[in-house]
């Protein structure tokens, strides 16, 4: 098994007169191709979503494993030590020094009790095991999280950003895709607790504002329908350019649906039980999130509140994806770290 590398020297970038880029200028040129750059940001996260409740049945214990291991990957990096995919996947496990269960529910903004009451139902299912202060993931936790369709999916999406800033003087060529899973393969732990950073925080947004994660799947898969039928519009050149960036979500709501989706074919996407995506729906449909056709389908509605905090988060979402795509693009371009 290959030992953790020290990484406090490859953090330096390799030319003293290297400007790293500048996020501004990212988000700007990547929204200049919206449609097609959020099309894919959503069907990453219903893909990821997807698969993680497979997996676990229950996104808030989900995202508490991957708290712990963002935490261990955080102490890896602190110490200026990183280690490949490969390298991480073949640990028998992993120990974490001791939680603190107030600061976690603080981060992840999830009363104490319930982050108690997660951690005790991981440790039922054998994900985990709690040794005085310590909790340990052996072997078999560490595979059952074991990104495969994320880490594709993943390099697709920063793949085709890259390809959409190419030719700028400023960025350069793009970057293939088979470069950029190679080098999330190598520096994987730096990679994916960069990766965390992002997505721990936008789901807790979304926790916040559906009130559990899995009702944010539920309107997602209603809202990725309207996102196909924009990008299908977009290409029969249907789609006003000039007003998409400032009224993107009322666009993507407004744009005319010819079928909208039932809870079954929900069910089958997230693979959360009919019966549960059937009561989250209840409740988007009375928050006015969503309303329902003669059909039984369910299209996107704008009236409410909750749309109001969907619109806030949205903003800030755009913000702290093109933040992560920043780094990324700084890492593989500009950093001292070589495939």
């Amino acid at each position: 098994m290959n030992e953790p590398i020290y990484i406090k020297t490859k953090k330096i970038f390799s030319k003293p007169t290297q400007i790293r880029f500048d996020k501004a200028k990212v988000l700007d040129n990547l929204e200049k191709d919206i449609i097609s750059h959020w099309g894919l940001w959503s069907k990453f996260q219903q893909a990821w979503l997807s698969s993680a409740y497979n997996t676990f049945r229950d996104l808030d214990k989900y995202v508490v494993m991957l708290y712990l291991l963002r935490d261990y990957w955080q102490n890896l990096s602190d110490k200026f030590m990183h280690m490949s995919m490969d390298s991480f996947y073949e640990l028998d496990d992993i120990i974490i020094e001791k939680i603190n269960l107030i600061t976690i529910s603080s981060e992840l903004n999830i009363p104490k009790e319930t982050i108690r009451r997660k951690i005790n139902e991981l440790q039922k299912d054998g994900i985990l095991r709690r040794e005085g202060k310590q909790i340990i993931l052996d072997k078999t936790c560490l595979q059952l999280q074991k990104p495969k369709i994320t880490l594709a999916i993943l390099t697709k999406f920063i793949h085709i950003n890259s390809y959409n800033l190419r030719g700028e003087a400023w960025f350069g060529s793009e970057i293939s895709q088979e470069n950029v899973k190679q080098f999330i393969v190598k520096y994987f732990t730096i990679m994916w607790l960069r990766f965390l950073k992002l997505q721990i925080p936008f789901l807790i947004r979304h926790r916040n504002i559906f009130r559990d994660i899995e009702t944010y799947v539920v309107w997602g898969n209603v809202a990725s329908n309207h996102q196909y039928h924009l990008e299908k519009a977009n290409n029969e050149n249907l789609v006003k350019d000039e007003f998409l960036n400032s009224n993107y979500l009322d666009y993507i709501t407004n744009i005319k649906v010819k079928r909208g989706v039932n809870a079954s074919s929900i069910a089958d996407i997230s693979r959360i039980p009919r019966a549960t995506v059937i009561r989250k729906l209840k409740w988007l449909e009375k928050e006015k999130v969503l309303k329902k056709n003669k059909n039984i389908e369910y299209l996107m509605a704008r009236k409410g509140k909750v749309n109001k905090q969907i619109a806030e988060n949205f903003k800030l979402t755009r913000v702290n994806v093109a933040e992560f795509l920043t780094d990324i693009f700084d890492y593989i371009k500009n950093s001292n770290f070589k495939i």
